[in-house]
């Protein structure tokens, strides 16, 4: 039980840290700026051995093309850090990306969810050794494809309801590019969406959203064990591909 308490508290610890912060006339810049810190405080506690994470910045691609402000992004822990300084990170090094609000509704999950349609997840250049074989490659391409990157909306409140799984479902349905589909839309100690990926008899791979309410105190924590499940699971891929950097060394953005 000590694992599943563990996370379970820190529903408790981002909840009180919010909350503790909290202060009258306190803008929503502010209140923003806290929460996306408490956020990436967590991810850099739990999972600094396996990526960078920033604060802010874009993701560009060797067309010149670049997504709109993020608020935390998750890349390869190998990635140069001369895009680090830049606050530019090429798409071949996207492993992650969280959208932080302090108060989630329907509304701003529609625009968090065009935020991360924006990202350009087109005109890559991977490298690949030749002994990793052509059956392996093209499976790993395929998860690359289809899970990366792992990408979170998260709310410290907000009304998020199972409501909001017709349009969520809806909006994945039609979705060019669904790995651009958040993996987790989550109200902390409230409840959560999850995206699933199945094949189906036609071996075709589906995608698809379920709600998981999270207001029982005895489970609390299950939201911040499949981001960590999921995210550990994916930092292996960052080890058979490496980026193409040259193109982006001969552009400027």
């Amino acid at each position: 039980m000590f694992f599943k308490n563990y996370l379970n508290g820190l529903c408790d610890q981002l909840d009180i840290k919010f909350k503790s912060h909290l202060r009258p006339g306190m803008n929503s810049a502010d209140k923003g700026e806290l929460c996306e810190l408490f956020i990436k405080d967590f991810l850099t506690n739990y999972l600094d051995n396996h990526y960078k994470a920033f604060r802010g910045g874009n993701v560009v691609n060797i067309l010149g093309e670049q997504s709109p402000q993020l608020d935390i992004v998750l890349t390869s822990k190998n990635t140069l850090k001369i895009f680090d300084d830049k606050g530019l990170y090429p798409i071949e090094t996207l492993m992650g990306v969280f959208s932080i609000t302090s108060n989630l509704t329907l509304s701003k999950l529609k625009q968090d969810l065009s935020v991360l349609t924006k990202i350009p997840k087109r005109g890559f250049c991977f490298h690949m050794e030749d002994f990793f074989g052509e059956k392996f490659r093209k499976e790993t391409h395929k998860v690359w494809e289809n899970t990366i990157p792992f990408s979170c909306i998260f709310g410290f409140t907000g009304d998020l309801t199972e409501k909001w799984i017709d349009e969520l479902n809806n909006n994945l349905a039609t979705a060019v590019n669904k790995s651009l589909c958040p993996t987790i839309i989550m109200v902390n100690k409230k409840g959560m969406f999850e995206k699933f990926i199945r094949k189906n008899h036609n071996d075709e791979i589906i995608h698809y959203y379920e709600f998981v309410p999270l207001e029982s105190p005895d489970i609390q924590g299950y939201a911040f064990s499949k981001i960590l499940f999921d995210l550990y699971n994916l930092s292996a891929e960052q080890n058979y591909r490496r980026p193409d950097y040259g193109n982006y060394f001969k552009a400027d953005y």
